[in-house]
């Protein structure tokens, strides 16, 4: 989108230059950059000129795959107060109006920083302090938790509520087409049951293999075929390849291209919470979640709604007994078929794929 100014009676085209400020690496789930990837190709859509901002060349390795232009500033992702005067040297390099920054290490005196250089906007998970920013954005469901509106009235943007969720373009496309809701996900299939599994980009609490351990244990799965997401910064992947070597029902799935399709063809899938719930709602895929960060801890309250979802537990503060509900709720959705029909509805309730879009949108009206 571009604005039009009419000066002399002269038609101006201005093109909006929106910079993005986000990390990723083996700490920083990759879901805080792919979600500001998704929404800076919605951005790129409208007519914008967009550019990331990196602390160092991990997320880098992510913006180049998706085409993403970005500078690295080679400062501290945990320390981000000691990098305003070189992003705000880049932001003027750049020539950029707005900035779109996700990140939890940022501080009140940082967005005071860059407060005179552009308009800013923040994605906002936890409501741990108040910023001074102009456009403050919460997907979340459980955003009703905390005092947006009187916190922030007349003077920040609010974008609150699942309408928002940025999601691929691939996972609108999975809401909006009916015979997914209808036809996909049952318990059998030509190749057999499917179960996803996926603990984010980084997998710090080292599900992934926990999991796969636990069933593998179990005659129930025998015959099931585990499809195991491997995020790209997995410090345990060589462990995730022994346990696929010697059971042939495990297979790795590495830089996955089409994640909606993959969730498609599963039956039920286990995942860490966070937006990769969301998407599992887009594909209607019924899921036993985890928690296992500190921005999940609300996550379970509207997911296990009316068991829209199953929720396992923290895997930080029980780790065997997370893992033993894991392994019983895959087992009820998979031999219940009334359960994963009640799920499949509920999950296409939440969220129509095009909260990007909306994102994008309030972004560039912005002003």
């Amino acid at each position: 989108m571009e604005r039009r100014n009419s000066l002399g009676g002269k038609s101006e085209i201005i093109t909006q230059k929106i910079g993005i400020r986000a990390d990723a690496n083996d700490t920083i789930a990759t879901g805080h950059i792919m979600r500001c990837i998704t929404i800076a190709r919605q951005l790129i859509s409208a007519g914008c000129e967009v550019i990331f901002f990196t602390a160092d060349e991990y997320g880098g390795k992510l913006l180049a795959q998706a085409d993403m232009p970005y500078v690295c500033l080679h400062t501290e992702w945990n320390h981000m107060e000691a990098e305003t005067e070189t992003l705000c040297e880049e932001l003027v390099k750049a020539n950029c109006q707005k900035l779109l920054v996700d990140s939890y290490y940022v501080t009140e005196k940082y967005f005071q920083t860059l407060s005179h250089l552009c308009q800013l906007i923040y994605i906002d998970d936890c409501f741990e302090n108040i910023y001074p920013v102009d456009m403050l954005i919460n997907y979340n469901a459980y955003h009703i938790r905390f005092p947006y509106q009187e916190t922030y009235a007349g003077r920040t943007r609010l974008l609150l509520g699942t309408q928002y969720v940025p999601l691929r373009e691939e996972f609108g496309d999975a809401a909006c087409t009916n015979d997914v809701l209808h036809n996909n996900n049952g318990a059998q299939t030509a190749a057999g049951t499917h179960i996803l599994l996926s603990s984010g980009g980084g997998d710090p609490c080292n599900a992934l293999v926990g999991i796969m351990e636990t069933v593998t244990q179990d005659e129930t799965f025998k015959d099931v075929t585990f499809d195991v997401v491997v995020g790209r910064f997995n410090r345990y992947e060589e462990e995730l390849k022994r346990l696929a070597n010697i059971h042939p029902n495990i297979c790795l799935h590495e830089y996955v291209a089409h994640m909606a399709q993959l969730m498609s063809g599963c039956t039920a899938a286990v995942s860490a919470a966070g937006t990769t719930l969301f998407e599992l709602c887009a594909t209607q895929t019924p899921t036993v979640f985890f928690a296992s960060a500190d921005n999940q801890q609300y996550d379970h309250e509207f997911f296990s709604q009316e068991e829209r979802m199953l929720y396992a537990g923290d895997i930080r503060e029980n780790r065997v007994q997370c893992l033993h509900d894991i392994c019983s709720g895959l087992k009820r959705i998979i031999s219940d078929e009334a359960l994963r029909d009640k799920m499949k509805r509920k999950l296409y309730e939440v969220t129509d794929g095009r909260g990007a879009y909306r994102i994008a949108e309030e972004i560039i009206r912005l002003n």
